[in-house]
């Protein structure tokens, strides 16, 4: 949070990597030339006559400027994010910065026979703001090295089965979450899968006994 309201940190590597993919910064320079879009840049200290004012990360105030810069921003366009919201850090300062924003909660286990807080049981737990943007690689299993060795394993399901299930699943991640915590309100998270191979998973929606169609969303 920033007092210009909420930001998204990030640094060049990381945006880079997740929007370029193998494209050199060299190369991204290059597309940036007649681009007039301002990106706030935050600077490690305070360097005369380059910064353009000061900005708060959490508790940290550091100095910043803007640049002009073309950052395509179509990989992100289920999550609403505009170039204004953007705030580029330097490598060696994201850590910091992060670990400094995370919430922290303190809690108590409840003992299941009395329904009161157990002794000694006092816990607390850290948490990313919500918003946060975190991408990855999701692997798919192929079992079908296992068919004909133990008939309860079957009928398997094909790798376009396990890919339509996959981006069906998209809404329960949404309401119910994973992970612990998820009654406290922590889990949720809204999902966009990159290049899906099978192209056969329509768009029905699930049923509500949650067995829909196996090529729905």
């Amino acid at each position: 949070f920033t007092m210009y309201g909420t930001r998204w940190i990030t640094t060049d590597k990381i945006l880079n990597s997740y929007i370029n993919g193998d494209k050199t910064k060299e190369s991204e320079k290059k597309e940036d030339v007649n681009n007039n879009t301002g990106i706030c840049i935050v600077l490690e200290k305070i360097e005369e006559k380059r910064e353009n004012g000061y900005i708060n990360l959490g508790w940290i105030y550091l100095p910043y400027k803007v640049e002009n810069r073309s950052i395509d921003l179509n990989k992100f366009s289920e999550f609403g994010l505009n170039l204004q919201d953007i705030v580029i850090v330097p490598d060696n300062l994201f850590s910091q910065i992060v670990n400094s924003n995370l919430e922290i909660r303190t809690s108590v286990s409840i003992d299941p026979i009395t329904g009161a807080a157990k002794e000694g049981a006092l816990f607390t737990s850290e948490a990313i703001p919500r918003g946060t943007i975190l991408y990855g690689n999701i692997r798919i299993f192929d079992k079908s090295s296992f068919v004909g060795i133990d008939d309860r394993l079957e009928p398997l399901p094909s790798i376009d089965e396990l890919e339509c299930a996959l981006k069906e699943s998209k809404h329960f991640f949404e309401t119910l979450g994973i992970g612990g915590m998820t009654t406290r309100g922590f889990g949720r998270l809204k999902i966009q899968i990159e290049e899906i191979k099978n192209k056969n998973c329509d768009k029905t929606s699930p049923s509500p006994s949650g067995s829909g169609s196996q090529n729905n969303q």
